[in-house]
């Protein structure tokens, strides 16, 4: 059996939103012969034809439908930077779908996504799924952001059953963070205990773990890191995780993105 083509494909910007101060939605063309792609995989662009930047970018697929490819886009630095301002006709170097591991579709009737920031992509994309599935799924979205002009809340009321939000200046929703408001909720009998997924910078999600992780029948996670080259290959993206028995280093990006958040030796990976 031959091997599903990766890429590269040659990409082109559809259309790009801004949505936020920070965030930006990119939707490509599909490129003819993409394979399909699950909640958690990614694709890694070459955002210049210069050597800078050097390395290629990862972002989680947002969306993918027969004819387009969606990405969510933050403002960070010269790679987001560059995407964030091309335009509908520019094309792009992509390799994807990567990841080995995708989220799994909830065993219950409640599923519970928690995001911080661009840790959203992944888990819009999951609800997207299950909704054209029709899985009889009922989702509740925690998602936090620092303002309130943050908040991608379109995206959000479109996509989920129940959402409620966190800043941490307090301009919209609850004044905190999102483990904070998880640890709130879960508190006052508040939160549905199905299945826990999670997307977000590690500390978030290894202090909802510690939270609330109990709470759940399970939690996956998908990480985020850099990813060097994207398919394993250069290990700089590895991270320790209990597996038959053992302590193992698998890499994010092949081996992932998405964790049993219980397997993994947090306070072995280092920052």
């Amino acid at each position: 059996m031959s091997a599903v083509r990766k890429g590269p494909w040659n990409a082109v910007l559809r259309r790009t939103t801004r949505l936020s101060p920070s965030c930006s939605l990119l939707v490509f063309e599909r490129p003819e012969g993409f394979p399909g792609a699950a909640p958690g995989h990614f694709v890694s662009i070459r955002v210049s034809d210069s050597t800078t930047p050097l390395l290629r970018r990862p972002y989680s697929i947002m969306d993918l439908t027969g004819s387009s490819l969606s990405l969510l886009v933050k403002a960070v630095g010269r790679g987001s930077a560059a995407l964030r301002a091309a335009r509908a006709g520019d094309r792009f170097d992509m390799i994807g779908p990567l990841g080995g591991v995708p989220f799994p579709a909830p065993a219950g009737p409640e599923a519970v996504l928690v995001a911080g920031g661009t840790g959203l992509a992944p888990l819009l994309f999951a609800a997207r799924s299950w909704r054209r599935a029709r899985l009889a799924v009922r989702t509740t979205l925690i998602y936090g952001a620092a303002t309130g002009n943050e908040l991608l809340r379109d995206l959000v009321k479109a996509a989920f059953g129940t959402y409620r939000f966190a800043t941490i200046d307090g301009g919209a929703g609850f004044h905190g963070d999102v483990v904070a408001l998880c640890r709130d909720l879960v508190s006052r009998g508040r939160m549905p205990a199905g299945t826990l997924y999670s997307c977000g910078p590690r500390g978030m999600v290894r202090a909802l773990d510690e939270a609330a992780g109990s709470h759940f029948s399970a939690h996956y996670t998908s990480l985020e890191e850099i990813m060097a080259c994207g398919v394993g290959a250069c290990r700089g993206c590895t991270v320790p995780v209990r597996s038959g028995g053992e302590r193992v280093l698998k890499a994010i990006c092949s081996d992932g993105t998405v964790f049993s958040a219980g397997d993994i030796l947090w306070e072995e990976w280092e920052e």
